[in-house]
């Protein structure tokens, strides 16, 4: 190579690395030591989830194993930012996902798994915990494990010093849409209002809420599998309102055709009527010179991105609890709708989100006899207008308005109305809870206030200790929640099922154990055992405008049966204080921050650094 060509490749450096343009060679070692220090990182605003299968997986090893190419690993470095320093994959999680995922014991090749005695650092992570080895079984051969670490990815590292650069390469790889389908083509290099509220309200339905930049490491557990290919995802595909209850099929979850329905609602809601759908009304969504797209973005704005959000995920919260309260049986709503169909029902489901959409959000109802709704709906399917390609907007209205007719008598005025409380709630919190396991330093979980040894007594320490967390968790900046009645652990989930015989609610790796054993236990109801929270808030000495906002969010959350009491914590505009006091958080734990620290926390919040 010439000193010219040489120079040409080389942009800069990270940790004494080459950033380059022109593609590398990094073993598969070296990037498993970056992946294990968290400095591989996935941006949500374009990335996919995970969704290789096993058998992709497996013939990517086998391809390592014969020392065959496999394609290039695109990564940027971000120039600026609290992420400066790392790479930001752009294309190829697929695959680093599923060579640290063999390498940590996630799947075998040929009844066979990495010998984790051949690599020092991965043998480190199992011991700490990281994830879990098969102790007993075959293992490849000490000459295939040194051929899996020494295999050289073809990577090239691109210098950002934006995240619209980032989008607007990412998009051009995928311009051809080699692999993807149409709604993650349409996903692909855009960054607009509507795109983004798409993608964040689909992860909040789904259950697979995160930051918008992540550890690859993460992306297994806000990720989807099924229950006839498991993968140790986070999410199970056959758990979401989507196949549950047989809206759409696993694979076109797969496929993101959730995101294309979320699509479809956003548009209804914002332009105040339903659109003619079809695949093209789709793309002219997503077409940055077209006036559809414009419009919609400016009806967004009109109608404004956060009402969007609380009214759809309000409603799908509304919708949720109803069919529980029913049926907990697989595919419910699809039978119910169409008996005896194995068809997916994306066409009925907009008409009845819509229908319970009027009358949960604009009447502000509440829905009172809620078996006789599902009875009034049963086998609507055959009498709505239906078209595969093409749905017309008078058609669609009558679809609904044949709905609303059928079901309205059985919502009724109610103050408050569900939508703003209660079952209105339930999704919001089930995705906090599973957030948390994330984004532990803003989310903190307590079984309860009462002791789980005899004497079940109040715990006046666990008060202080919540009074600090509320500190703690508003001096990050905020926002944050802690919730009473999870149980933070195992153990306490299942003292607490032996001692007051409640059966837990698993919400990922939370517990959900609920309050309204405790306000038994003391002989109150819950409007008491929730006063007696807000006095002693309202009694400490958290900073005055950080109380006042604390205790003007607390809600009570029936989840499931159980209730949960949510204490939101708002972002913050400066450092606040218990007394004298100040603490903040560092992962799930709360700690007390003394003399020249306080002066860091403020230059934070001077910055606006969160």
């Amino acid at each position: 190579m010439t000193a010219a060509v040489a120079e040409r490749g080389r942009i800069g450096s990270l940790d004494g690395g080459i950033t380059s343009i022109t593609p590398l060679g990094r073993s598969v070692q070296a990037m498993y030591r970056d992946y294990c220090d968290g400095k591989l990182l996935v941006n949500r605003r374009y990335q996919r989830k995970l969704v290789w299968t096993l058998d992709e997986k497996r013939k990517l090893i086998d391809s390592i194993l014969h020392d065959y190419p496999i394609p290039l690993v695109l990564f940027a470095e971000l120039r600026t930012g609290s992420h400066a320093g790392k790479l930001e994959i752009i294309d190829g999680m697929q695959r680093l996902n599923a060579i640290f995922s063999f390498i940590e014991h996630g799947f075998d090749f040929e009844g066979k798994r990495f010998d984790l005695q051949q690599f020092s650092r991965a043998r480190q992570a199992a011991t700490d915990g990281v994830f879990l080895p098969i102790g007993n079984g075959d293992f490849l051969t000490p000459e295939q494990c040194s051929n899996i670490l020494d295999y050289q990815l073809a990577i090239t590292i691109y210098p950002a010093n934006t995240e619209i650069e980032v989008t607007e390469v990412f998009g051009r790889i995928n311009a051809q849409g080699r692999q993807l389908s149409p709604q993650e083509q349409r996903q692909a290099g855009v960054a607009n209002r509507v795109s983004t509220l798409v993608r964040e309200l689909a992860s909040e339905i789904r259950g697979d809420v995160s930051t918008e930049v992540l550890d690859l490491a993460d992306m297994p557990e806000i990720s989807i599998e099924h229950e006839q290919a498991p993968h140790g995802y986070g999410i199970k595909a056959e758990d979401t309102i989507w196949c549950k209850q047989g809206i759409l099929t696993r694979k076109q979850l797969r496929d993101s055709e959730d995101e294309q329905m979320i699509l479809d609602l956003v548009a209804s809601v914002a332009l105040g009527e339903p659109i003619a759908a079809s695949r093209e009304t789709f793309d002219t969504f997503y077409d940055r010179d077209s006036s559809d797209s414009t419009d919609l973005e400016n009806a967004v704005v009109a109608y404004s991105e956060d009402r969007i959000k609380t009214e759809i995920l309000g409603t799908f919260s509304v919708l949720n609890d109803m069919i529980s309260k029913v049926s907990n049986e697989q595919n419910f709503l699809r039978t119910r709708i169409r008996p005896g169909s194995r068809n997916p029902i994306k066409g009925p489901f907009y008409a009845l989100f819509m229908a319970i959409f009027d009358l949960v959000v604009r009447q502000e109802k509440s829905p009172d006899k809620t078996p006789e709704i599902f009875d009034a709906i049963k086998d609507i399917g055959e009498s709505l207008t239906s078209a595969a390609h093409y749905a017309t907007t008078d058609d669609r209205k009558r679809n609904i308005n044949k709905i609303k007719g059928l079901i309205q008598e059985y919502f009724l005025d109610r103050r408050p109305p569900v939508f703003n409380s209660g079952s209105g709630l339930v999704l919001q919190v089930e995705n906090c809870l599973r957030r948390s396991q994330i984004e532990t330093p803003r989310y903190e979980t307590k079984q309860g206030f009462l002791d789980l040894n005899a004497p079940r007594r109040w715990n006046t320490n666990l008060e202080q200790r919540l009074v600090e967390t509320v500190c703690g968790i508003a001096n990050l900046s905020g926002p944050g929640d802690i919730f009473i009645g999870v149980a933070d652990s195992a153990a306490d989930a299942n003292r607490v099922q032996s001692l007051d015989g409640v059966t837990p609610i698993a919400v990922g790796k939370r517990s959900v154990v609920g309050v309204d054993r405790e306000a038994k236990i003391l002989g109150v109801d819950l409007d008491r055992y929730m006063r007696r929270i807000v006095d002693f808030l309202r009694n400490s000495t958290l900073s005055p405008v950080l109380k006042t906002q604390i205790l003007g969010g607390i809600d009570a959350v029936d989840f499931r049966g159980l209730t949960i009491i949510r204490i939101s914590i708002p972002a913050q505009s400066s450092v606040s204080f218990v007394g004298n006091r100040c603490f903040t958080r560092e992962g799930s734990e709360t700690k007390e921050v003394v003399g020249p620290d306080i002066l860091v926390l403020q230059e934070r919040f001077r910055k606006g650094i969160q």
